[in-house]
């Protein structure tokens, strides 16, 4: 009977330690993604970053649990402006960086290897003016003294000039008094009634307006749209090719995680006023006007379709500026990869 009992006990033992086993498994099995991603190493990945919109989707991925969702560390390398920015890209120590697309167009034609391989936003660049001037729409800036902030080769000033020649019926480089300079400077020159008219980004753009001291009489984005129908591509996705290449799989994460970003700062209202915090807006209509100027600009869709809109506009871009040093007489093959898309 001892024997006996002794071996009940025993086989008792080993059945609760099987159906434990087999529960476990069972369990487990019910999760494949969960373990995959427990199992699976932990990418990081190195962003160039300037302070603006192209900053908002990587703030969103880092603090609402997107990067760990796709089990990633996202890096931010933070720098001074775009000049910066490209000098840094040029050296080749890279991975991604978030910027304006168009002089990646012009690096490529120079032989540097980036690629776009998803968009970020449509122009935010706004014509602002003083609330009491009597300048009503691009069309008026004819003849007037006009701030850019940036360069003669920057996307704000392409845009401008392309858009004026094409839809105003005059060329502000050669047929307005343009000066160009730092945003603060030029603001400071509008204010003092010593320009008619300022070009500046978001959320610039937003600082002023929620002042009630300016208005916009210009968004380009909006004039595009309204006179094309179509998306002209601001700010974008970039990555080094030899590293995408030789990390495909965090390559492609790293898109997702991104495209995911993008949609929730376009369906979660509550993240602006975090977001503007972060940039020294700390007031509800300033939060309330970040919001809407850039939720409708950030783009999610990357298609045949987009990219078609893309060609034309470098077209315009081209045919305007095309005596300009190292302006492509068209964008060089593979500049966009879609292979990343998820």
């Amino acid at each position: 009977m001892r024997k006996t009992h002794h071996q009940t006990g025993h086989w008792t033992r080993e059945l609760t330690s099987i159906l434990a086993l087999t529960l476990v498994l069972v369990t487990h099995a019910s999760r494949p993604s969960a373990l995959l991603a427990a199992a699976a190493a932990r990418a990081t990945v190195k962003v160039i970053v300037i302070d603006g919109t192209q900053r908002f989707p990587i703030y969103a991925m880092r603090t609402k649990g997107i990067a760990d969702k796709y089990n990633l560390n996202v890096e931010e390398i933070p720098v001074s402006g775009p000049q910066a920015q490209y000098t840094t890209m040029q050296t080749g120590d890279f991975q991604v960086a978030t910027t304006a697309w168009f002089p990646i167009v012009l690096m490529r034609a120079k032989g540097f290897k980036f690629n776009i391989v998803f968009p970020v936003s449509s122009y935010t660049d706004d014509i602002v003016v003083r609330a009491d001037s009597p300048l009503k729409t691009m069309a008026d800036l004819k003849d007037k003294k006009i701030g850019i902030s940036g360069g003669p080769a920057s996307s704000g000033t392409w845009i401008f000039r392309t858009e004026a020649v094409r839809f105003f019926g005059f060329d502000p480089m050669k047929e307005s008094k343009v000066q160009f300079g730092a945003a603060p400077l030029l603001i400071g020159l509008l204010e003092n009634n010593e320009l008619d008219a300022v070009l500046i980004q978001n959320p610039q753009v937003v600082r002023l307006l929620e002042t009630k001291k300016f208005r916009s009489v210009a968004s380009f984005g909006d004039i595009w749209r309204e006179k094309t129908g179509q998306d002209v591509m601001l700010v974008t996705v970039v990555m080094n090719e030899e590293w995408a290449k030789a990390n495909r799989a965090t390559a492609k994460k790293f898109v997702a995680a991104f495209k995911e970003s993008v949609e929730y700062l376009k369906t979660h209202a509550e993240v602006w006023p975090e977001i503007s915090a972060q940039i020294g807006i700390k007031t509800e209509t300033g939060a309330r006007l970040l919001r809407e100027r850039t939720a409708k600009s950030l783009l999610t869709r990357w298609d045949k379709k987009l990219l078609d809109e893309q060609y034309r506009y470098g077209a315009e871009v081209m045919k305007i500026f095309g005596d300009s040093e190292g302006m492509p007489k068209q964008i060089p093959r593979d500049t966009f990869d879609m292979s990343f898309a998820p």
